[in-house]
């Protein structure tokens, strides 16, 4: 058969995204400017006759806007950079005969102190290794997502998952009707775009047969 390859892509960014996005950069520059403009209002209380007290606590004020606003605006404008470079980098599902590969140049994760991070992921699965396979939905009861790590709003799950019933999920999808493969570990993998069943028909071609949907 001929290799067939399938784009997974975010194509919009929801507006409430981008709003708070905008939020943060701008509230960001508010604060900034605002310890800007109180460090010069400091520079007057810098006298003899002012209480210590009084110019310590102006300056501890000044840094805790500065740090804040620059905290703000970078991790705004870190938002975008991953945002757009999940745009720009599409998941790549690829079928052949036997096996079905999934590669994700960029989940976005967010650790424990903020930092966002871009992660490659790669998925192979081969016909040996599948215990079921159907099209079905995904984001309630069993096949709930809970993102560990990677990029998700609205209908857009690109990363690694926990579902509903506690199994561990590589997903890359974004539409809610996907292409659902249990392993015979317990694990998932899930896939769709705006024509999953086109994927799935590939699929039960090439890779494994589709039971029923569910």
């Amino acid at each position: 058969m001929t290799t067939e390859q399938f784009n997974i892509q975010i194509t919009t960014v929801p507006n409430v995204v981008n709003i708070i996005i905008m939020v943060m950069i701008v509230l960001g520059v508010v604060i900034l400017v605002t310890g800007l403009v109180l460090s010069e209002l400091l520079k007057e209380k810098r006298q003899p006759y002012k209480k210590i007290v009084d110019v310590s606590v102006g300056v501890s004020i000044k840094f805790a806007c500065a740090i804040l606003g620059i905290v703000l605006i970078v991790l705004g404008g870190l938002m975008y950079y991953g945002i757009s470079s999940t745009i720009a980098s599409p998941s790549v599902v690829t079928i052949d005969s036997g096996y079905i590969n999934v590669e994700s140049k960029s989940f976005i994760h967010t650790n424990v102190i903020g930092d966002l991070l871009s992660i490659s992921g790669n998925k192979t699965v081969t016909s040996d290794e599948i215990a079921t396979a159907f099209v079905g939905q995904v984001g309630s009861g069993d096949f709930k997502l809970h993102k560990n790590y990677g990029t998700n709003f609205g209908d857009t799950n690109v990363g690694l998952y926990t579902l509903g019933n506690g199994a561990s999920a590589y997903v890359a999808t974004t539409n809610s009707t996907c292409l659902i493969i249990e392993l015979k570990t317990g694990e998932y993998l899930i896939v769709g775009n705006q024509d999953t069943q086109t994927i799935a028909n590939s699929f039960s071609q090439n890779v494994h047969q589709l039971t029923p949907q569910r």
